[in-house]
């Protein structure tokens, strides 16, 4: 039998690539990317909205620029950085005056995960995180995300303070550090995760953005506009590092390679520890060594990720079947009144164009999921002309549409598949953040590490539903 995770018990609370890349554009691809698997700034348009209370909560301000993730959309300066469709992301690009401080006065969201990062302007990599556990409560509130307490809670104010200096060893409670040596603008992202309100179109969780305040080192706190105009708040996305086409071209095309390059006729999902990492192992073979696991552009502390190259053009077929052990999650919504535990806070799977584009096609995540008796779930990801009729939640399948483009730059059979691993428990050892080495996925992850098969869609369909 089949059951939607959703409604699942299990939510309770307790191969080496071809060496054909040419060796002679490695040091500028690398150079060039710093990182770029990390956070999804997606397409939907973010407006205002109707809280359940019937009063319009702004989806962004002067200080926060909004992206939805309920939807892709084709426009790059929308749908770019590896999209997650269960999450929201808002970001902010401000500079703090000298002896600046500034104060987030907030509400945890009505949601699965929420969280403040911040981020080197040079690198985009993180330079430190908040997230929703990491931040007390005010005094007289609180935190609807520690495992037992009552999620719909009118009291859940919390306040932060983030400092224009770098993470010390020593840090305080509820600060954010976002200075980083020779910069003078701070970036950040605060980001939400499945809020309980997402089918309302209203993406805070029901209960806005956090509000910063300026205090200035003459003691004079600004808020609102008065604020932003301050800190030379900057609207727009985050700038991101992209990869020149023609190296792209000149890693995915090198002579002799097979049309499927490079993906494997039974795909590979290899740990993320830096694009790096991913281009001179993918591209060029070279996946040993011990690489330092040290993100990407605007990624996210909490998550980590196993990625595999995909092909349409494999003889066996242009479906691909994918299967796994799916692991517990806490459940939450509207109608969930306390907060559970599981083996991870967040698992999704999404696929994508390529390193070249950065823009997604698709996702599934965990609450959206069915799985079998064993929790095993099936995940087909095709074109929609070769979807099988039984490739639907009713018969116990998701489905994720392959990129319409292929990687978006001519190649139209390829894909990215990327799957996300947020807040592992300490006692689920099978995690992609347990990984250590290039090649012990498979040992560490056993039956968690997704497997994949190329099909037909008439073969598929003889499975019945």
């Amino acid at each position: 039998m089949t059951r939607h995770h959703d409604r699942d018990a299990r939510s309770r609370p307790p191969g080496a690539s071809p060496r054909r890349a040419r060796a002679r554009w490695a040091t500028g691809a690398l150079a060039v990317l710093a990182g770029l698997m990390g956070v999804s700034l997606a397409s939907a348009s973010v407006g205002a909205a109707t809280a359940a209370a019937g009063r319009a909560i702004p989806q962004t301000t002067c200080f926060w620029t909004g992206r939805g993730a309920s939807a892709f959309d084709s426009d790059p300066a929308k749908n770019y950085a590896f999209p997650d469709s269960g999450a929201v992301y808002w970001s902010a690009k401000v500079t703090m005056p000298a002896g600046s401080k500034i104060v987030f006065k907030g509400r945890y969201a009505h949601a699965r995960y929420q969280s403040l990062n911040s981020y080197n302007g040079t690198t985009n990599a993180p330079t430190d995180a908040l997230n929703d556990v990491g931040t007390k409560p005010d005094a007289g509130s609180t935190n609807p995300f520690v495992a037992g307490a009552r999620r719909d809670g009118k009291q859940r104010s919390y306040t932060v303070t983030m400092l224009n200096r770098p993470p010390p060893a020593m840090r305080a409670a509820n600060t954010l550090y976002a200075g980083v040596a020779g910069q003078t603008e701070q970036q950040l992202l605060y980001r939400v995760y499945e809020p309980d309100s997402f089918r309302a179109k209203e993406l805070t969780g029901g209960v806005g953005l956090p509000a910063p305040e300026l205090h200035l080192a003459d003691g004079t706190v600004q808020t609102g506009r008065a604020a932003c105009a301050t800190l030379q708040a900057k609207s727009g996305p985050l700038a991101l590092t992209r990869l020149p086409e023609s190296l792209y071209t000149s890693l995915r095309n090198p002579a002799g390679a097979a049309p499927t390059f490079p993906a494997t006729a039974k795909p590979t999902f290899r740990a993320y520890y830096s694009t790096q990492f991913t281009i001179s192992c993918s591209y060029q073979g070279n996946c040993g060594g011990s690489p330092a696991r040290i993100g990407g552009q605007y990624s996210n502390i909490d998550n980590q990720y196993v990625a595999a190259f995909v092909n349409r053009g494999f003889p066996a077929g242009p479906v691909l079947v994918l299967k796994g052990r799916l692991p517990r999650t806490p459940k939450t919504g509207a109608n969930v009144t306390r907060m559970g535990t599981g083996q991870m806070r967040y698992w999704s799977m999404c696929q994508n164009e390529s390193l070249f584009t950065t823009r997604g096609a698709g996702c599934v995540y965990d609450a959206r999921i069915p799985v079998d008796g064993k929790g095993t779930y099936t995940i087909v990801t095709s074109r929609s002309a070769d979807r099988p009729k039984n490739a639907t939640t009713k018969c116990g399948v998701a489905y994720i549409p392959w990129p319409k483009q292929g990687d978006g730059a001519g190649h139209l059979n390829d894909g990215l598949l990327i799957v996300r691993n947020m807040l592992p428990a300490a006692s689920f050892k099978q995690a992609v953040q347990n990984t250590k080495t290039p090649g012990d996925e498979a040992r560490v992850m056993g039956p968690y590490l997704p497997k994949g098969t190329y099909t037909t869609k008439k073969r598929f369909e003889r499975h019945g539903c």
